[in-house]
């Protein structure tokens, strides 16, 4: 079929509508005629000047005619990437990722010489994870740079790379990556096989690999840790966990996941570990307070008035006396115009956001006690709870607070401390009957794994973390001494 080229070209040009962006250049070497296509945003003109077009005038100088030409041009040609193509689905393949196809007249083969352009961002910082000290560059849009990132850091022949192209018209490239003889090799072939079975429309984003892959679990928790951090991907990696990354999205995916791992930071690895200790601490402290707070202060004052110190009570009775609606509408109300204030900072303009923020936290939130529609104490419990979920940058995890929060809510407003307590038992079982790729959620607690424990809520040195937790990779050895 290649060698008809004139035939194939005007199939190629039926198929694209003869779109303006591609462009068919035609030469002739010793009679035979050659076209040059490629698709002109994505590529570098410079390269197809430079490179293509004058090595094949110098190939046109010396070349013999009893000598196949695409062997010539394979030889000479002044391009470190070139591939052999034999059908016209490879040919728009490397078209649209921003290849160089050479046709040749009466040729079984063609040529895809890689011309790609310089369209993707520089490296930059992190802007969803950042830390005070440690690494501070962050993945970008383009596949190849993420996967340098990484070997950047990793220098091993044992950093092993599956390829796949998912999605029907976008054919994104999708890259695997484990560390071979550490990472679980039957969770490998499981998200392999997972990817495989995608058939979508395309893929944009890491975001869509995730649901699929992820199956959209019941949990509002996320099984599956996103990042935009090289270096959280390194040390994942050399813990026994896999990495996804997808062409064009600068987040990769890190799996298994468990809920042991949003509580840690890549920073925790530059600090004591008896102050990543109480770091942590705080953090657990802050992830029982943002849940919980709203729905006891509710069933205090709802049900559970004995539990309170007269004073106390007596203080928020007064507080309250002007407030027309029950605790459990007033505490929904503020935590809805909180929800819809944050949303708001996120998706204004930075110049715009700072002063959002000073109007609904300050203006409003001053005026709605004011106008006794809250009190000041439900701005207070808001508050807290506000805060402390800062902590959690993953906005799944953000995401699984916020709704429990609200069901700890409704259970006080039902059955006070019974409801709360009821809510809580169905929160723990949810996360116990949780499972990650085959994995517990709750490791290393339930079930109880010691390794894990040394570096879950208390950190010890480095030293006494010798061993790989055991549920991500039968590779147990991770640090001992050099006898000298």
């Amino acid at each position: 079929m290649l060698k008809d080229i004139d035939k194939l070209v005007d199939k190629l040009k039926l198929d694209t509508n003869n779109c303006s962006d591609i462009i068919y250049r035609t030469k002739y070497i010793n009679n035979k005629k050659i076209y040059i296509i490629y698709s002109e945003p994505i590529v570098s003109s410079d390269k197809i000047s430079d490179f293509i077009v004058r090595s094949l005038d110098y190939i046109d100088n010396k070349y013999v005619s009893d000598i196949d030409l695409i062997s010539i041009i394979k030889n000479d040609i002044t391009n470190f990437k070139v591939s052999e193509i034999t059908t016209y689905k490879d040919i728009c393949f490397y078209l649209h990722n921003a290849f160089t196809i050479i046709l040749v007249e009466n040729s079984d083969t063609a040529l895809a010489l890689e011309t790609r352009g310089n369209i993707y961002r520089s490296i930059s910082t992190p802007n969803t994870e950042n830390t005070v000290r440690g690494p501070m560059d962050a993945f970008v849009e383009n596949i190849q740079m993420n996967l340098g990132l990484v070997r950047r850091r990793i220098k091993s022949n044992n950093l092993w790379v599956k390829e796949n192209f998912i999605g029907r018209y976008t054919d994104t490239k999708t890259c695997i990556l484990y560390m071979n003889g550490i990472a679980d090799i039957n969770i490998v072939n499981k998200v392999d096989m997972l990817l495989k079975r995608i058939d979508i429309d395309g893929i944009i984003n890491s975001g869509n690999i995730k649901n699929l892959i992820e199956k959209e679990n019941k949990s509002v928790f996320s099984t599956i840790i996103t990042t935009e951090r090289p270096d959280k991907v390194s040390e994942a990696l050399l813990n026994g966990k896999i990495a996804i990354i997808i062409d064009g999205c600068p987040f990769a995916l890190i799996l298994p996941a468990v809920i042991n791992d949003y509580f840690k930071t890549p920073e925790d690895n530059f600090n004591k570990s008896i102050n990543v200790t109480f770091t942590r601490i705080i953090r657990f402290i802050s992830f029982i307070i943002t849940i919980f707070t709203p729905g006891i202060y509710i069933a205090c004052i709802t049900y559970n008035q004995e539990m309170l110190p007269t004073e106390f009570l007596i203080n928020f009775a007064s507080q309250r006396s002007s407030v027309p609606f029950p605790a459990f509408f007033e505490a929904i109300l503020m935590a809805i115009s909180f929800e819809i204030l944050r949303e708001s900072d996120l998706r204004m303009p930075n110049f715009a956001s700072s002063a959002l923020s000073i109007v609904g936290a300050l203006i409003l939130g001053e005026a709605a006690v004011n106008a006794g529609i809250v009190s000041p104490i439900m701005i207070i419990v808001i508050s807290v709870t506000a805060i402390t979920g800062f902590l959690f940058t993953e906005p799944e995890i953000t995401n699984g607070i916020r709704w429990y929060r609200i069901l700890f809510m409704i259970g006080a407003s039902l059955m006070g401390i019974v409801g709360v307590a009821m809510v809580f038992i169905y929160f723990i079982t949810k996360l116990c009957s949780l499972y990650s790729f085959g994995k517990p959620y709750l490791m290393p607690f339930a079930p109880f794994n010691l390794t894990g424990l040394k570096n879950s809520i208390i950190k010890l040195p480095n030293k006494k973390l010798n061993k790989r937790e055991e549920y991500l990779s039968k590779n147990k050895t991770k640090y001992k001494e050099k006898k000298i």
